[in-house]
């Protein structure tokens, strides 16, 4: 024995090799029992791959145990082949137990395994992450002015009240110019009063007594005209005298209509037009200085909302532009949870169902939210097929140092679960996965009708969906020539021995302790 296992040792190195040798071992000796062909088999690829280790001293150690595995499935091999042959078991024999079981092509049985029926089953898919808690709103409070810090009033955690003041910057040449436009006003806003009260009477007098002095130099003008016109009509005059007399009698007259004119506008005071003028002016300097204050206004910070200063970015010196951020204030009163859910599992997300959120290191530390939003967009740039999913839950505080503290805060880890809509699917155990370069598949098991412990196996291509417990969901995929699969709830699928059989149709033999029609029990699949 020992000469044939170093013969086979020494002869055959590639491990392809050594698999095929060990396979025709067990299949000539057919008197093994089930159960150690069964561990020989299914112990063989884990005592192969063992040179697939990195640590050295590992690497050796196995590279020992494999060597002796296989020289002793070797021995085992050729002494049941001479034993066989000594005792007269020869060519003959074994092409007559072939002839009496024609399963058995070649000699060699069909390969065992045991196999378990599949479930139907009513069930609420389930999607379950894990996301990150942000605030609903968060606002980076900027400067609305220019100029340099000249106060400050919070610190970083700080929870703040809408309208409190957060930092203040330089005032004097606001309050400088505001001082100066003040003073405008109030000289545009007296002309105005002026304009209102109309003419002094000492101007109406003037006026009045300017028009009686032009009607008496009107009158001696045209009297002392009418005088030169009767000389001149006695010929003691010459003519340019008479129009001498008439011009000066002329001057009279309008000097006495312009003097006039002046009265009655005195008298009636400035026009409409112009008081509606100066109302204008008032105004427009009463709005610029209303401009002025509101600017002065954006010198100080106000909060926008009652929140949590998260970030402090200026201290007392600074120089801020209009726009320069201030700090960071979150409002926490509402929390969204961002959770990345795939493609495939988007059509168990429905808007506005409940979702359940553990957050560790909270009390309470399990939450009910609301999906709100799932973000049509995945970061595919990146190679995602992830879409952001919203929940939004409910904050609560308590009170810790006279001021207001969050339960719930800004980046803490959530594991969220969503249930679907119930569906009834087909469930198989996890163990009947078999998983390989070209996908994932099952393989079915048909029972002969004369031996239920023998049958066929077919291999079926799925796509996995929903797990529950040490079920999971599997949907068959179309045969590659378009034919029908056969799978259902009622099929038997093998989940053990899978890995050693073959795509196309397979006879096989269920291993002994193997009840083929039992089901998976409900407290299994939980």
């Amino acid at each position: 024995m020992r000469r044939y296992g170093s013969l086979f040792d020494s002869a055959v190195h590639d491990e392809k090799t050594k698999r095929r040798f060990v396979r025709r071992a067990i299949d000539v000796n057919t008197n093994i029992p089930e159960a150690t062909e069964l561990e020989l088999s299914g112990r063989l690829m884990t005592r192969l791959n063992c040179s697939q280790m990195t640590n050295f001293n590992t690497r050796s150690a196995c590279a020992v145990r494999r060597r002796t595995f296989i020289a002793g499935a070797a021995t085992l091999g050729v002494a049941c082949f001479l034993s066989s042959f000594v005792s007269g078991c020869g060519v003959n024999d074994a092409h007559e137990a072939t002839a009496a079981d024609p399963k058995a092509k070649g000699g060699r049985p069909a390969p065992l395994v045991r196999v378990t029926q599949a479930t139907k089953k009513t069930i609420r898919p389930r999607v379950v992450g894990v996301g990150t808690t942000t605030p609903r709103w968060m606002s980076i409070v900027a400067s609305g002015a220019d100029g340099v810090v000249s106060e400050f009033y919070v610190e970083q955690g700080d929870y703040v009240e809408r309208s409190k003041p957060l930092a203040k910057l330089r005032m004097v040449s606001t309050d400088l110019g505001i001082a100066q436009q003040n003073a405008v006003l109030a000289e545009r806003d007296q002309h105005l009063k002026e304009l209102e009260a109309g003419s002094r009477s000492e101007d109406v007098e003037e006026a009045e007594a300017k028009m009686f002095a032009a009607e008496a130099i009107m009158k001696n003008t045209s009297d002392r005209l009418s005088r030169v016109k009767q000389l001149f009509d006695q010929k003691a005059i010459n003519r340019d005298e008479l129009d001498a007399a008439g011009e000066r009698a002329e001057a009279g007259s309008q000097v006495h209509r312009a003097a006039k004119a002046v009265f009655e506008r005195v008298k009636a005071g400035e026009r409409k037009e112009v008081i509606e003028q100066a109302r204008a002016r008032v105004t427009a300097q009463r709005e610029h200085v209303a401009f002025l204050e509101a600017e002065k206004g954006k010198r100080t910070t106000l909060a926008p909302f009652d929140g949590y200063v998260v970030q402090v970015q200026t201290f007392v010196g600074q120089w801020l532009s209009k726009g320069d951020p201030v700090l960071t204030l979150s409002m926490l009163d509402e929390i969204d949870v961002v959770v990345n859910v795939d493609q495939s599992d988007l059509k168990h997300v429905r808007l506005g169902s409940e979702a359940r959120v553990h957050i560790t290191g909270t009390d309470p530390a399990d939450w009910t939210g609301k999906i709100v939003a799932v973000v049509p967009r995945s970061d595919w740039r990146q190679g995602s097929r992830n879409f952001p999913v919203e929940i939004r839950l409910n904050n609560q505080f308590f009170t810790a140092d006279n001021q207001k503290r969050p339960v719930l805060k800004e980046g803490m880890i959530a594991e969220v679960t969503i249930e679907g809509e119930p569906v009834d699917v087909v469930l198989v155990p996890k163990d009947a996965l078999v998983r390989t370069s070209r996908g994932t598949s099952i393989f079915t098991f048909a029972p002969s009708a004369d031996d239920p412990k023998s049958g066929t196996t077919a291999q079926v291509s799925v796509e996995l969906g929903t797990s529950e417990g040490k079920l999971i969901e599997v949907i068959p995929k179309p045969a590659p020539n378009g034919s029908a699969v056969k799978f259902d709830a009622t099929s038997m699928v093998v989940t053990e021995g899978a890995e050693r059989l073959r795509p196309f149709p397979q006879d096989v033999r269920i291993a002994e302790g193997t009840t083929p029609v039992e089901p998976p029990s409900e407290e299994t699949a939980e």
